[in-house]
């Protein structure tokens, strides 16, 4: 099955020829106040599309040779950190605000409300394994976190994310496409934390 991802305009496209590993909603401050950040700024744009999905961020992952990038000139993108002291890991297309996702050597995190089964982007991807909410804990309302839910993550989602992150001989996203994805750090826009 070949799965496309889309950004809202239409500008960035990426084609999967797998499914994701594993699919989710992070609901926990970091990842909820990135996606609430953009949908704040862009709210207005005529193509954004959130990455909110039952009050967490979604996120689909996918591993690096699974994933094709089909534009040939990529728009801007930006990034966000949260807080001062924040790592830049949120990428965002420029062109519409969409939250892309995270991309790694190791694995592809990308907003999952914007994948497609066609090429289009007519006929949404529905995920074929259950979508876990994750994070309870650390949400800004843990009551309202829909189940499946997890206070963290199930054993088998954290194993599967440590196995992929540490292992030195899987595959690995090609560094020209990773320099395709940098951003400045000097344009790096800082999310304000509000929840301390």
């Amino acid at each position: 099955m070949t799965i496309y991802w889309r950004c809202g305009c239409g500008k960035v496209q990426l084609e999967l020829s797998a499914e994701p590993w594993s699919v989710g909603n992070c609901h926990c401050h970091s990842c909820v106040a990135s996606s609430r950040f953009l949908d704040e700024k862009y709210k207005d744009q005529e193509n954004y599309a959130s990455c909110i999905a039952d009050g967490g961020s979604a996120g689909a992952f996918f591993m690096p040779n699974d994933v094709t990038v089909l534009t040939e000139e990529l728009p801007p993108m930006g990034c966000l950190k949260v807080g001062k002291d924040g790592k830049a890991v949120r990428k965002y297309c420029k062109c519409c605000g969409t939250q892309f996702g995270s991309v790694m050597p190791q694995m592809w995190a990308l907003n999952r409300n914007l994948l497609y089964s066609n090429k289009e982007g007519s006929e949404k991807y529905v995920p074929k394994m259950p979508v876990k909410n994750v994070m309870k804990k650390f949400a800004f309302s843990p009551e309202e976190v829909p189940e499946p839910a997890f206070s963290i993550a199930p054993i088998r989602s954290i194993i599967s994310f440590v196995s992929v992150i540490i292992n030195p001989f899987g595959t690995r996203t090609e560094k020209d496409v990773m320099k395709k994805l940098e951003v400045d750090t000097s344009l790096v826009e800082e999310v304000p934390i509000t929840w301390e």
